[in-house]
């Protein structure tokens, strides 16, 4: 009876745990093309009016920090995250949310440090497919598809972003607005635009320039595009 009594109490503890990490505010990216929500490997115009497919979308995310009313800076996180519209579960993050917060602030890309501290482990692990190499450091982010426009084999558009040396560091500092209207025990929505990746500050067109696979010009180019791809939805 008592064995009994004490297996009782663990689970009520347990399911106290499970429902606070469940009910906890956290910070959400909605994956979008234009004003659509965004489906994996259905069909979307660009800027350029080229058709594109979508397959493989992954970026890397740290420095995560809140900025108050009073301008106070708040650490949310320095941990890394990899973004991947093929795990849903990447796409949410489990921040807490604090009150009187305006400014949510994050990078995307791989502290430059990093890039230059030999292997590293778990969601840095190489094998993970966001790595180049030991001089060129680690993928930022990176946008797989196919369009009729790439005069590709199999029509395939690959852009993959790098680069943590002056002059071509393609980190970039995401500084976002907080709604005042949004209700503080719902998650932050953060609506990610990937046409941006053609049109956020540079034109780029997939005929002209189907594949980006080291740091330079374009690399930094794509990198101010989705740099702009990041606003927050109202979430009531």
């Amino acid at each position: 009876m008592q064995q009994n009594w004490k297996i009782g109490f663990l689970i009520t503890i347990l399911l106290g745990l499970t429902n606070m990490a469940i009910s906890q505010p956290t910070v959400q990216f909605k994956m979008m093309f234009n004003n659509q929500t965004f489906h994996k490997d259905s069909s979307y115009s660009n800027s350029a009016g080229e058709m594109v497919q979508i397959h493989r979308f992954m970026f890397y995310t740290t420095k995560w920090k809140l900025i108050t009313a009073s301008n106070d800076t708040i650490n949310l996180s320095n941990e890394h995250f990899l973004i991947n519209i093929e795990k849903e579960l990447s796409m949410v993050l489990p921040f807490p949310k604090l009150a009187n917060a305006t400014k949510l602030i994050f990078d995307i890309g791989v502290d430059s440090i990093l890039n230059t501290t030999g292997i590293q482990t778990g969601i840095l692990d190489p094998a993970l497919g966001m790595f180049w190499t030991w001089r060129t450091g680690y993928i930022m982010a990176k946008l797989h598809g196919v369009s009729p426009q790439a005069k590709t084999a199999g029509n395939r558009f690959s852009y993959e972003v790098g680069g943590f040396q002056s002059p071509f560091n393609s980190v970039r500092t995401i500084e976002l607005e907080l709604p005042t209207q949004h209700q503080k025990s719902k998650p932050l929505i953060i609506k990610t635009d990937l046409a941006k990746w053609f049109s956020g500050k540079h034109i780029i067109q997939i005929g002209t320039t189907p594949n980006c696979h080291n740091a330079g010009k374009l690399a930094m180019q794509l990198a101010d595009n989705y740099s702009s791809m990041f606003s927050m939805a109202i979430n009531n």
